[in-house]
């Protein structure tokens, strides 16, 4: 029996201090010749599949999705939030620990990033997106302009990523209607749970 998991299960199994139930439980599964094997990344391709299969017409394309979106950066470290909100009553809920020092904006753009990327996995065409970054919303839309080299990075990824659907929108609301997607972001530095862990390609991100 091959088990594919990111906890280290035959770690803790193998340990000869365990007592009590663990044992029982280490005992009990010894019979069945059990092979532990690192989980590979999950596919988006699989949300995409579970919802069509709550929608049996399926086809998402042509309706308007909404992202809300938030990034956070302090001492503790720095995350991001992503609420996708598409038909039928779906929402999508991400919490994203970077494991690399951000600035405020820096956050604000991965937080935008990693919500087009779900909405592109998801199927969606037509995007709203929801942030209370002015700086971001702004850029994006062309009224600030980009000096600072790393945001022209950000700008251009985004730039990248916009091209495959057919309409984005990005607007800038007050931080008051964007509390769900903060605290996603703020719980990315709080809460670190080692068996969630995995990377991500890009600059350098991880969730």
């Amino acid at each position: 029996v091959v088990v594919h998991t990111d906890c280290p299960i035959s770690k803790v199994l193998g340990k000869p201090e365990l007592a009590g139930r663990m044992m029982a439980w280490s005992i009990e599964l010894s019979q069945f010749d059990i092979v532990y094997k690192p989980r590979g990344p999950i596919k988006a391709q699989c949300l995409a599949d579970f919802v069509n299969e709550l929608h049996p017409h399926g086809h998402f394309e042509e309706q308007w999705w909404t992202l809300h979106v938030d990034g956070s950066s302090n001492g503790r470290g720095s995350g991001a939030g992503v609420i996708l909100e598409g038909p039928k009553g779906i929402t999508l809920e991400q919490s994203l620990r970077f494991r690399f020092k951000a600035s405020n904006n820096q956050a604000e753009y991965e937080a935008l990033l990693a919500g087009l990327r779900l909405a592109e996995d998801m199927g969606a065409s037509r995007i709203k997106c929801l942030t209370d970054s002015k700086v971001v919303a702004e850029q994006v839309g062309g009224n600030f302009q980009v000096k600072d080299h790393m945001m022209m990075r950000y700008y251009h990824a985004y730039q990248k990523l916009k091209a495959n659907f057919q309409e984005v929108s990005v607007e800038h609301i007050p931080r008051e209607d964007n509390t769900r997607a903060d605290q996603l972001a703020r719980l990315a530095y709080f809460v670190i749970l080692f068996c969630n862990e995995r990377k991500v390609s890009g600059f350098g991100w991880c969730l």
